[in-house]
């Protein structure tokens, strides 16, 4: 009996090295990348406020300088302390962090009452007092299990620029863990740690003007 399907064997043998072909790109391509995750700083209030402004009048706060990789968005690392810095991936911070910062410092001090009005440049507001700083260390120090957060502060008379104060506050707090989110709330410990040292500061040299 003579066979109507001569391609039949043919086509089956092609279907299958095509199946076969299509799985094994599918091994070689490997599970699909994580998604994108986006963090916000977390600061803590202050523990204790000012009774009356330390700095009366409008105290502006400008975006914090930052530079290289620190000034990305992605969260930054190192893998030994002094080491070189990297990046991760997928993991990524709100806002750049200079001015996230800026957001935080805005808040923190405005809560801690440390002048009658804390703006920023934008709302072109005439100012009594600038602050000015910039984000040295804002990263993960995987090797130490640490983060680490680093920054110049100055406050200057926005009239004459004399100089109120300038002090440069660094933190080191270990991490609860590896993981990214375990990282992003010790960054704020930290950051927070800076924020109330600074208020201190500001706070003692107001009052020794004041006597």
């Amino acid at each position: 009996m003579t066979n109507s399907y001569p391609w039949s064997s043919v086509s089956i043998r092609v279907g299958i090295l095509t199946a076969a072909g299509l799985m094994l790109l599918s091994a070689c391509a490997g599970p699909p990348p994580p998604k994108d995750q986006y963090f916000r700083l977390a600061v803590a209030p202050p523990a204790q406020t000012f009774q009356r402004p330390a700095l009366p009048g409008v105290l502006e706060v400008d975006r914090l300088e930052t530079d290289g990789v620190v000034s990305e968005r992605a969260l930054a690392f190192q893998t030994r302390p002094g080491g070189p810095l990297g990046r991760y991936s997928y993991d990524y911070w709100s806002e750049p962090p200079g001015i996230m910062l800026q957001g935080r410092v805005v808040d923190y001090l405005k809560a801690a009452n440390a002048a009658d009005r804390v703006v920023t440049p934008d709302l072109r507001v005439p100012s009594d007092w600038t602050l000015r700083g910039k984000l040295r260390r804002f990263e993960q120090v995987t090797g130490a299990g640490r983060v680490a957060v680093e920054v110049q502060m100055a406050v200057v008379s926005a009239r004459d620029g004399t100089l109120v104060l300038q002090e440069t506050y660094a933190a080191e707090l270990p991490a609860e863990g590896d993981k990214v989110e375990a990282v992003v709330t010790a960054i704020g410990r930290a950051t927070s740690e800076i924020l109330a040292r600074f208020a201190a500061d500001l706070g003692r040299v107001k009052l020794a003007e004041r006597r």
